[in-house]
């Protein structure tokens, strides 16, 4: 009698996980499509995707993702996503040519001085301004500006609110030699509002110079 007793408890223990594995596999069958109206679904796909849990899934559709996931997980996601589907936000750009070099003795120009502490740690001491422009513009908008002989052109990508950054793609500086342009450097990078960024363009070891691009970004 014990053992029909066990038995009967055992298969209750069963019947019930049984019927847990179901009602989570319910909750699971939720689904929702977020259509974007400003944003790219494939960015906000690579965004939602760690927030799915175990059993969720994710598709795009036209410029729309469908998501398959939990009630309760689906309400932080549409969250996030109201958040990252913002109208273009402005910004403003400002794109610096210093040309940087090392000598006996140290010259800073005035205009550079605030980057005077970052080229000494690459042991520059002598620093000139070529050239420097400012930009405004919102997300996916173009920008181009000129400095001295040379020409910036960029697109204003999108903001990234987590890392408080824009995103500026497909920025491609050219040498202007008469009507013709000669290429310098292309590279798509990420600008935290507030900070400047330094990078080195070109350098020749020979006279130990290098073309500098200071970059940063505001509201």
């Amino acid at each position: 009698m014990k053992r029909i007793a066990v038995m009967f408890l055992a298969l209750v223990f069963v019947s019930t996980a049984a019927f847990a594995d179901a009602a989570d596999v319910g909750k699971r069958l939720s689904v929702r499509t977020f259509q974007f109206k400003h944003k790219k679904a494939e960015n906000a796909a690579a965004i939602i995707k760690p927030l799915l849990s175990q059993g969720g899934t994710i598709s795009i559709q036209a410029n729309a993702l469908v998501i398959s996931d939990d009630a309760e997980n689906l309400k932080k996601i549409a969250a996030a996503l109201e958040t990252f589907d913002a109208p273009p936000q402005p910004f403003h750009l400002t794109v610096r040519l210093v040309s940087a070099g090392r000598g006996p003795t140290g010259r800073v120009a005035a205009e550079v001085r605030d980057v005077e502490s970052k080229l000494a740690l690459l042991r520059f001491n002598v620093i000139d301004s070529i050239g420097s422009s400012e930009v405004d513009g919102r997300e996916g908008e173009p920008g181009l500006v000129n400095l001295s002989n040379y020409r910036a052109e960029f697109s204003f990508g999108e903001y990234d609110p987590a890392s408080d950054s824009i995103k500026v793609e497909n920025f491609r500086l050219s040498r202007m030699d008469g009507d013709q342009l000669a290429p310098v450097m292309k590279t798509t990078l990420n600008l935290k509002l507030g900070q400047t960024l330094i990078m080195a363009v070109t350098r020749d070891a020979q006279s130990q110079r290098a073309l500098m691009m200071v970059l940063s970004a505001k509201r």
